[in-house]
């Protein structure tokens, strides 16, 4: 196998025999049972691909073993090279060398390194009995063609896989440019208009060569950017041309197919660059009028404000004052927390003044005392005992007494000290004085807002319970803009899903929104609800309709009209004030959605304030109508005004 050591990167074999220890025995072998005319192994070259990581490009390998029979049927061993390109130092040169035996493996009757080489025999009933048969396909000008285009589709394959807008084709330059002229792809055919380059064989690891090569290169560079200039070129050609120098021909196409091959590279770059930038273009483009026509949307979709927004914006608010209340508590106590006893006082501003060392000297004195009391009583209970047997005690007692009289004369000079410092004394309790008012006042104030976030938390939830009670439903409009008049096919369901998006049956020239099946028993007809579209929309409600369905569930038989309704808009907590998260708007949109919210919450907050100020209870319909300006009959305003919403 062809190739340097210090450029392979992989190498894997397959189907090798048993009695083969690696790859190196069983390719010796070949070598050594081939005939005189005959191969030991077919090669197959492949050129590998440096979008692609080494393990994709295995992947390439592995897959063509397994579409061409290789790997099933075949002994093979692959390795990969990879290298700087020897003409290109910007472009890798990596490749494999796929060698395989092209006898095929039977793998019930497998054979010795004496048989598996020989030519393949049978015996007198037709039983195999030497060697393993060869598969010629391979040598086949049909079968070289057919893993030509093979290897295409799975390297195409591939850079499809990954996103990588790049093909390969087993054809030659010529049968590509004819195939892009048949498909009317001009531009492109034009850039296979060219001769192809030759191989150069072995000559490409002459060094000579390859300075040659380069220095043509540079030639026709030079002869590019001065296209007046062409002499030269028509000069070297003539000379080359009489000398009959068949290398010196074959690298001139060699470099100029490189410069060609160069020049179509930066083309190709340059018109992509230019095709994402109109991409781009148009990209924006289309954003920006689909963010026109979805602001326009937005903007005429209605704007509601319902009896249970008010009553969730009061909860919302309980919420925030309990909140509030429990932040406020938990501040309260930390404040109380530094606020010192007044007995504290005096010790506190001693301790300043002459260190702790007097108050620990008054306990260690006190405890003296106490331990003094019973030896004191035992003391006098053995005035007439033998010195002898009180001998210990009384050096204890003495010992003790000793201590007494030690403490007690350090007290007194600390006591005359303090007699001496009673003004510095007396201005540190001031202080502390002073300081713990404060500390105080502070408390005092944050406890005030504990119970005012409580008293509000519970107006506002009592607030909340009044509306329920005198408005139990919660889907009363309060104030409401743009609600539809007829059902439509953009009105949507519940401010939500657009009617558009259900299924639409037609029935007597009527068009009918299907909504959801009705539960029937197994010997009844199929019954749907729906609404119809055109219908007239009452205060934002339309009429659901029942419709009887055929036996294949697609054509109606009847329709009948029912008393309920749904809404054709949402409560403005559910559709306008709902933001989720990754619910970003383009700019436009964006606004109106912003003057929507603006809106709503003006609507909300004022409602809110109304019913804060309210002590009686006072509920009855506000209908804020777009028309409002237009002059009315008084019994019709009248009405209308019963059904515009709450007002207080």
């Amino acid at each position: 196998m062809k190739g340097k050591k210090e450029d392979l990167v992989f190498t894997s074999s397959g189907n090798l025999p048993d009695w083969a220890q690696d790859a190196g025995e069983f390719w010796d072998a070949a070598e050594e049972n081939r005939r005189v005319k005959g191969r030991a192994y077919r090669e197959i070259r492949m050129g590998l691909q440096e979008e692609l990581s080494l393990d994709d490009n295995i992947a390439l390998v592995e897959e063509f073993l397994k579409e061409s029979g290789i790997g099933k049927n075949h002994a093979f061993t692959y390795a990969i090279h990879d290298k700087e390109a020897a003409y290109d130092h910007d472009h890798r040169n990596i490749h494999c060398h796929l060698m395989f035996c092209e006898k095929s493996i039977e793998k019930d009757r497998p054979l010795g390194p004496d048989m598996y080489f020989k030519q393949y025999a049978v015996n007198q009933h037709g039983e195999p009995c030497s060697g393993y048969l060869a598969d010629r396909y391979y040598q086949s000008h049909q079968g070289n063609a057919a893993m030509r285009k093979m290897w295409a589709d799975i390297v195409n394959r591939k850079f499809k896989e990954l996103g990588i807008k790049r093909e390969i084709s087993e054809k030659s330059l010529a049968a590509q440019r004819q195939d892009l002229l048949n498909q009317g792809r001009f531009e492109e055919a034009e850039k296979l208009d060219r001769i192809p380059a030759p191989h150069l064989g072995e000559a490409y690891k002459n060094p000579k060569v390859m300075e040659r090569i380069q220095e043509r290169v540079r030639e026709i560079d030079e002869q590019t950017e001065s296209p007046d200039d062409s002499s030269s070129e028509a000069e070297t050609t003539e000379t080359t041309d009489t000398e009959g120098s068949v290398m010196e021909q074959k690298i001139t196409c060699f470099a100029i197919d490189k410069v060609l091959r160069r020049v179509i590279k930066e083309i190709e770059l340059e018109e992509q660059r230019i095709r994402q930038e109109e991409i781009l273009e148009m990209e924006t483009k289309l954003s920006a009028e689909a963010d026109d026509e979805k602001a326009e949307e937005l903007a005429n979709e209605p704007i509601v404000v319902t009896a249970n927004d008010v009553y969730a914006g009061l909860k919302a608010r309980a919420k925030e004052q309990a909140k509030r209340q429990a932040e406020q508590l938990a501040k309260y106590k930390e404040v109380k927390a530094k606020v010192i006893p007044e007995r504290l006082f005096r010790n506190i501003a001693i301790e300043r003044i002459i260190g702790k060392d007097y108050h620990n000297l008054k306990k260690r004195h006190q405890r003296i005392l106490e331990e003094l009391k019973p030896m004191e009583k035992k003391y006098i209970e053995l005035k007439d005992v033998p010195y002898k047997q009180k001998k210990e005690f009384y050096l204890s007692y003495s010992d003790k007494l000793r201590q007494k009289q030690a403490m007690e004369k350090q007290l007194k000079d600390y006591n005359e000290e303090l007699r001496n410092k009673e003004d510095d004394i007396q201005r540190i309790v001031d202080e502390l004085t002073q300081q713990n008012k404060a500390i105080q006042e502070d408390a005092k104030k944050i406890y005030g807002k504990v119970i005012k976030a409580k008293n509000k938390e519970k107006m506002y939830l009592a607030k909340a319970a009044e509306l329920k009670e005198n408005v139990p439903d919660s889907d009363r409009i309060l104030y409401s803009r743009q609600l539809p008049r007829l059902v439509m096919r953009h009105s949507k369901l519940e401010g939500g899903k657009p009617l558009k998006d259900f299924q639409i049956l037609s029935h007597n020239g009527r068009a009918y929104v299907v909504l959801s099946d009705i539960p029937t028993g197994k010997l009844e007809p199929q019954k749907k609800t729906a609404l119809l579209l055109g219908d007239t929309v009452e205060k934002g409600q339309a009429s659901v309709y029942t419709l009887t369905m055929g036996p294949d569930g697609k054509e109606i038989l009847d329709v009948s009209r029912t008393k309920d309704t749904v809404r054709l808009y949402g409560s403005a907590k559910k559709t306008i004030l709902k933001r989720g998260e990754g619910n970003h708007y383009p700019p436009h949109t964006e606004a109106v959605h912003q003057q929507r919210q603006t809106e709503v919450l003006g609507k909300i907050n004022h409602f809110l304030e109304k019913a804060v100020e309210d002590t009686h209870g006072r509920y009855q319909a506000w209908w804020d109508d777009e028309d409002h300006h237009k002059k009315k009959d008084e019994l019709e305003r009248v009405e209308e005004e019963m059904y515009r919403g709450w007002s207080l």
